[in-house]
């Protein structure tokens, strides 16, 4: 996602007016987690960053603060507090200078320095800005007392810099940048053909496959990711249940167009309930590695008619992206 910002020259000096639009890729990283990390109201959303400051602000240029622009209206979005705002400024002028940058140290990427090792998510979904941003709000929010700790100490326990100390340096800056970008206002946006279709459901390393495997047959394909590894709904649907199951510890299961249900299990936490809809992409768990399972992975099942079926297969039947490689 890219933040257009529109200029305009007036008497010598430039007005850096940040548009910003969220579109339904945003919605889908986004939509259904709130700040507490309980569904929200809204799949996707168009947002619009106002307060046109004159020039530069606390330094810092137009495509700067186009990135705090996008920081802002992601934390609009996810309902956090203004001061949560201030965090993740201050956060990714500590890391990247608010750059979006491609390189970092060891596979460091991004506005905040993620890595996709530690699973922050894919090197793509790293230099999305507002993927970025969103990742940062869940994990901050996640802390007990957060608003009460410090900048600082609330900026460590997501970051765990080497260097903790440098993130109360830029508060000032960042309390500047937030107070000039005024408002943030949002309104649903109508999702884009890229979420229309079938999309790969996690990030991670196909290991079991479908099939015979040992005494038993395996009835879908496990990905294997570290615990935490966003899980996307694979398709526009119905959630059908939501919550502990037999053998999967937690897991969800989706109704699709025609019939079709696929289940995610061995799920660290839910992010959806049982008689709501999402769309493709939007996040409905965490990977973990509840109930029988060897290490942390998605049991990912699609069954077409009531029968399961090689996962693989029917991606490459449906012309969506591989599942498992090319």
């Amino acid at each position: 996602m890219k933040a257009t910002v529109k200029l305009a020259v007036t008497a010598g000096c430039v007005t850096l007016a940040p548009v910003l639009f969220l579109s339904a890729s945003l919605g889908a990283v986004l939509g259904t987690d709130g700040a507490n990390g309980q569904p929200g109201a809204s799949d996707s959303l168009a947002c619009t960053a106002t307060g046109a400051p004159t020039g530069n602000v606390a330094g810092y240029d137009t495509d700067q603060i186009a990135n705090a622009a996008t920081i802002i209206a992601v934390g609009k979005q996810r309902a956090v507090p203004e001061y949560g705002w201030v965090i993740a400024i201050a956060t990714a002028i500590t890391e990247s200078r608010l750059r979006n940058l491609d390189y970092g140290d060891r596979d460091s990427l991004g506005l905040f320095q993620q890595r996709p090792s530690m699973g922050w998510g894919t090197r793509a979904q790293i230099l999305d800005p507002a993927y970025a941003a969103a990742q940062f709000y869940r994990h901050l929010v996640a802390l007990p007392n957060w608003q009460q700790i410090g900048l600082a100490p609330a900026a460590q326990a997501v970051q765990r810099s080497g260097f903790p100390e440098r993130y109360a340096q830029h508060e000032q800056e960042a309390r500047q940048i937030a107070g000039a970008l005024t408002g943030v206002s949002c309104t649903p946006a109508t999702p884009s053909p890229a979420t229309a279709g079938w999309v790969v459901p996690a990030q991670g390393q196909c290991s079991s496959g479908f099939g015979p495997r040992g005494g038993e047959f395996h009835r879908g394909q496990d990905i294997a990711a570290p615990v935490g590894t966003p899980i996307v709904a694979a398709a526009a649907g119905r959630v059908i249940a939501s919550g502990p199951a037999s053998g999967y510890g937690l897991w969800v299961r989706i109704e699709h167009a025609d019939g079709v249900i696929t289940t995610y299990g061995h799920n660290n936490r839910n992010l959806v309930t049982a008689g709501q809809t999402v769309h493709a992409g939007q996040p409905i768990a965490e990977i973990g590695n509840r109930g029988e399972s060897t290490g942390p992975h998605l049991h990912f099942q699609i069954e077409p008619g009531g029968q399961p079926t090689d996962p693989v297969a029917f991606y490459r039947q449906q012309h969506a992206p591989p599942l498992c490689g090319p």
